[in-house]
């Protein structure tokens, strides 16, 4: 099998290869490859007319486990102007993830100048260090198990410190599905998963913060393999968070994310 993508085929099938696994545990894999297979296929579902991703919404309903996943898909509107797509997808018959894709057919308008301008784009990726995710997340202690959070490289513009905020630009270096070209939109769907690690919040020693959901929103494609975060958490004392992001590509803001969190480890068990 194949390390320089993060799934095989094999037949109707997508195979996880050790590249898509989480830092949580050696059989699970990362939200962000599940994010990313499924903006692909998606993306293949309506490629022939020529619509473009306004939305991506990610349900991770179980773990995610490294093993033979399929997709399944419903059209739940297809008109003129608009397509929402679902796709689900299936580990050994059960549902463990499921998402939509809202698609819009572009129609070209001029852009008044009293409109609001998205943000300025982050620092340029070439003036920030690189690290590697290992190294934000062995802070905590203990050993890091290697998975996508080590694949991606990892450009902190603020330190990364677990303290509800953050700011980082993100590079896949490899595929995401074996044969196929890792698309903008796959890009982004992948990158949106990191906003919790990038904003990470952590209440105390053992507990932080993890997100249940993914709601991208694109108002266009990144036109960089860089995506920037800027990321923060929020949380209330009943234990319920949301992550906010704006996501960047190298010329300027290309959308926005929302997750719910909720707390993982010590209180979470407790």
């Amino acid at each position: 099998m194949s390390q320089e993508v993060l799934f095989e085929r094999q037949h109707d099938a997508f195979l996880p290869t050790p590249l898509a696994g989480s830092p949580w545990h050696p059989d699970l894999l990362h939200g962000g490859a599940p994010a990313g297979l499924l903006a692909h296929c998606l993306e293949q579902r309506v490629a022939d007319a020529q619509l473009l991703p306004g939305r991506f919404t990610l349900e991770l309903m179980r773990p995610v486990p490294s093993a033979p996943l399929q997709v399944t898909f419903q059209t739940l509107r297809s008109g003129k102007r608009i397509r929402l797509e679902c796709a689900t997808l299936m580990a050994g018959g059960k549902p463990v993830a499921m998402a939509t894709a809202l698609f819009v057919a572009p129609a070209p308008v001029p852009v008044p100048a009293y409109a609001p301008q998205a943000a300025s784009p982050l620092p340029a990726v070439d003036s920030v260090r690189e690290i590697n995710f290992r190294d934000v997340l062995s802070m905590g202690g203990g050993e890091v198990p290697p998975g996508l959070h080590t694949t991606v490289r990892l450009r902190a513009v603020t330190p990364l410190r677990e303290q509800g905020q953050g700011a980082a630009w993100m590079q896949l270096p490899v595929d995401i599905v074996a044969g196929a070209d890792t698309t903008p939109f796959m890009r982004a769907a992948l990158m949106s998963d990191f906003c919790n690690g990038v904003g990470q919040l952590a209440l105390d020693r053992s507990t932080g913060m993890i997100n249940a959901d993914i709601t991208l929103q694109l108002f266009r494609l990144p036109q960089s393999e860089w995506i920037g975060i800027e990321a923060r958490t929020l949380v209330q004392p009943t234990g319920v968070g949301m992550v906010q992001a704006a996501l960047y590509d190298t010329g300027g803001m290309i959308g926005q994310v929302m997750q719910t969190a909720m707390p993982t480890g010590g209180l979470a068990q407790s």
